[in-house]
């Protein structure tokens, strides 16, 4: 948009920027939702403008003399925040934002409700709102700063002493002024006391110096000035009608003395009477007047002093509860902490006891496979063990069989050997289990004394070693009247 165009309007920077703005986000997919005043910090010492929409908001400078009224400068996406923290003042508001990389202070001018309404409903941002009391939000007070709440408190007192002179009685101005004046006096001893030991004219205060004893009893001083001066007055506005009756009375008295100047003198004499009547009942007035007054002014002034007094117990009773509702709070949140840190303290155990028994249990599991494990190989073992053994002995059978059907096939030949040759068995000597000098390959073994052979392969075959009788054959030794061993 030209320069020119909006001149001629006459449009303020507001109008100009808002119609720039609109007419940027024609073409855009963001929805624009508000345009509003910012300042910017130090990306920009000119007027910026903010638009923000639901995606983000754009940053735009303001140069009146520029081409382009209006140029965008910088745009920040709800995406990149994880969080802001806003504080809202009445004219107003500062957004800080925080991301994966710098933080951003901004600061939206007039609508900044608004635009933390659309953070909450156009993004996944944390909102943090700064809670600000209620006086800081009064003019003066915003800053925070210390010369500007001094002015800003004195200001306020005189505006607020001028609507108390004007609503007040007169009557009351008394001990108005008598009262500042008290206070006046003991502010001013209050205010070199603390110049050397600030706490102790600092009782309710966190923060104990000597700027803050300055301006808070200069404060008081200066007040009270101003109070005392404006009700200085009461005093004489405040003239007893008793007064006013005898300046009355006093006038009459005086014009009656001038009508009856030439009456007799024993009028005279009554006048004077009168008077002196008069006068005595006028001084009686004044003092019954006086007495009054002053019983008034003592009720008053004790009225005053209880309602100070109590006021000062309320205010006590308030603070002593304060207080009691605070440490019962703070017992609270300690009972709490406790309470929080022994039941962590028993998930703990109760995890660590979880843990140990999840180990024994593995440990236990480990130790039953492994058993298993060494039994299944035991066993295996012994199956092993038992099949070789049922394999040897198959073979030992198998070589024992072979051997007596050689015996047999030997005996048959022996024994027609025999028969032709009248064959008779070697004995060798008892003390030797050798086969030697023996006309045939015999290896039945006889046992010359129980009379019993026993075969290869036998139980006790290899066991008899004495009187040994050799025979050819099986049957030589049934022939020699030897019988087969049982085993």
């Amino acid at each position: 948009m030209s320069k020119t165009r909006y001149k001629n309007q006459k449009e303020s920077n507001e109008a100009i920027a808002k119609a720039y703005i609109e007419n940027d986000y024609t073409n855009s997919q963001n929805k624009l939702l508000l345009v509003s005043k910012a300042n910017y910090g130090e990306k920009s010492s000119n007027v910026c403008y903010s638009s923000v929409d639901d995606k983000g908001m754009n940053f735009y400078e303001f140069n009146n003399n520029a081409e382009r009224n209006l140029m965008l400068i910088e745009r920040y996406e709800w995406a990149d925040f994880s969080s802001v923290t806003i504080d809202h003042s009445v004219t107003k508001s500062v957004f800080t934002f925080v991301g994966h990389g710098e933080n951003r202070d901004i600061t939206i001018e007039g609508k900044g409700k608004e635009v933390e309404q659309v953070i909450r409903n156009h993004s996944s941002m944390e909102v943090n709102v700064v809670k600000r009391p209620v006086w800081t939000k009064v003019l003066g007070y915003r800053s925070q700063t210390t010369w500007k709440m001094f002015m800003a408190s004195t200001v306020y007192t005189l505006i607020l002493l001028f609507i108390l002179h004007a609503l007040l009685p007169a009557a009351t101005h008394n001990f108005i002024m008598g009262l500042a004046l008290l206070i006046l006096f003991l502010s001013i001893i209050g205010l070199f006391v603390g110049l050397i030991k600030p706490k102790w004219v600092l009782p309710k205060f966190k923060i104990k110096t000597r700027k803050r004893v300055l301006f808070s009893y200069l404060y008081l001083i200066i007040s009270c000035f101003f109070i005392a001066v404006a009700f200085t007055d009461g005093e004489s506005t405040s003239t007893p009608a008793s007064t006013q009756v005898s300046s009355s009375q006093n006038s009459v008295t005086v014009s009656s003395k001038k009508d009856g100047a030439d009456s007799s003198k024993q009028k005279v004499e009554k006048n004077d009477s009168d008077k002196t009547a008069k006068e005595e009942k006028r001084q009686k007035a004044e003092e019954q007047a006086v007495k009054e007054e002053a019983k008034q002014k003592a009720q008053e002034q004790a009225e005053k002093e209880e309602a100070k007094r109590k006021a000062e117990e309320q205010a006590a009773k308030e603070e002593a509860k304060q207080k009691a509702e605070e440490q019962a709070a703070k017992e609270e949140a300690k009972q709490k902490a406790q309470e929080q840190a022994a039941k962590e303290e028993a998930e703990r155990k109760a995890q660590e006891q979880a843990a140990k028994e999840e180990a024994k249990q593995k440990a236990e599991e480990q130790a039953a496979k492994e058993e298993a494990e060494r039994k299944a190989k035991e066993q295996a073992a012994k199956e092993e063990a038992e099949r070789k053994a049922q394999e040897q002995a198959a073979k030992e059978e198998a070589e024992r069989k072979a051997q007596q059907q050689a015996a047999s096939q030997q005996a048959t030949t022996s024994s027609s050997t025999s028969n032709s040759g009248n064959y008779k068995p070697f004995e060798n000597d008892p003390s030797d289990d050798q086969q030697s000098n023996m006309s045939c390959s015999g290896q039945i073994k006889g046992n010359k004394n129980s009379k019993i052979y026993h075969v290869p392969g036998g139980a006790y075959y290899d066991r008899t070693q004495d009187n040994i009788v050799w025979f050819c054959s099986e049957a030589d030794a049934q022939a020699a009247g030897y019988r087969e061993s049982q085993r």
